[in-house]
């Protein structure tokens, strides 16, 4: 790349409006600093009506598939647990970004597969191997927000639906395609919003290197950072083997190309990835049974 493709890519990256952190998000990290209460963060959380609604409204879905109903935001907070509520609010509020990607319902329920599977992964691999510190949760909230730059990207340019259309026809990766037609990419997009949601480093960090797999060999990121990023992959691939025609658009599993590496790092065989895929099968065949 010359030196002006270099500042031009620079100054369109800037010229990117990145949301600013929500301000929920904001009064709660300052009540956990201050080691409130889980009532007390419900009583922050419930004087956002709106806000309020939703998160009874989902954790009342069949995704949660609880026997009795929740009616107070402090039951619902009760039930989460602070680090699920936060994630849930942080996600609810990623849904509010305004965007113009064609079939935006696919795109969240794609997210929302891929962070339900990642959680799964998560939990399985940390039973079964030990992860590096990765828990559930925080595998769950990297699954949502990995692709958030697409959103932003489509804000920017016009033709970025075109771009995810036509990228599913060439060789090159989507981030290869998005440089050529737009001289930015989704991977560095994301990156600076989560940074700017204040999201954990290693998120912000494997945000922006998901499509990276030179991360695996040249050590400059940590472990935990390339255990979000393999767990991903994963559950890309684990989501395409139960609907493999669906969700093409939004797509980008690195692990079948990459499948030894990648399986290396995770310390699982071939055994451990065939239980998987039966597990995870079965994990979201009772999703789409409970919507």
């Amino acid at each position: 790349m010359s030196f002006m493709k270099e500042v031009n890519a620079e100054n369109i990256l800037a010229s990117i409006i990145i949301p600013p952190r929500p301000t929920i998000l904001l009064q709660i990290e300052e009540a956990r600093a201050q080691d409130a209460s889980l009532a007390e963060i419900a009583e922050l959380i419930a004087l956002d009506i709106s806000l309020s609604a939703v998160v009874l409204k989902t954790i009342n879905s069949a995704y949660y598939g609880l026997s009795d109903k929740v009616t107070s935001l402090k039951q619902a907070v009760s039930l989460l647990g602070l680090e699920n509520t936060t994630m849930l609010i942080t996600g609810l509020s990623l849904r509010n970004i305004p965007t113009t990607l064609h079939n935006i319902d696919v795109f969240w329920n794609h997210s929302s597969k891929i962070a339900s599977i990642s959680a799964f992964i998560a939990q399985f691999m940390g039973g079964l191997k030990g992860l590096n510190g990765i828990n559930k949760e925080e595998a769950q909230l990297y699954g949502l927000f990995q692709n958030c730059g697409k959103i932003l990207l489509s804000q920017k340019f016009e033709d970025y639906d075109d771009t995810l259309k036509m990228a599913t026809g060439f060789a090159e990766t989507l981030i290869e395609f998005e440089k050529q037609r737009h001289r930015t990419d989704h991977a560095l997009a994301g990156g600076l919003l989560s940074a700017a949601w204040c999201l954990p480093t290693r998120i912000t960090v494997a945000i922006r290197y998901h499509h990276e797999i030179g991360v695996f060999r040249d050590g400059a990121v940590s472990d935990q950072v390339l255990t979000l990023i393999a767990i991903n992959h994963l559950a890309e691939y684990l989501a395409n083997q139960n609907s493999p025609t669906t969700d093409n658009e939004y797509t980008e599993s690195g692990w079948e190309s990459n499948k030894e590496e990648l399986m290396d790092f995770l310390k699982i065989t071939d055994s451990d990835l065939e239980d998987l895929k039966v597990q995870v099968n079965e994990l979201l065949n009772h999703l789409s049974e409970l919507r």
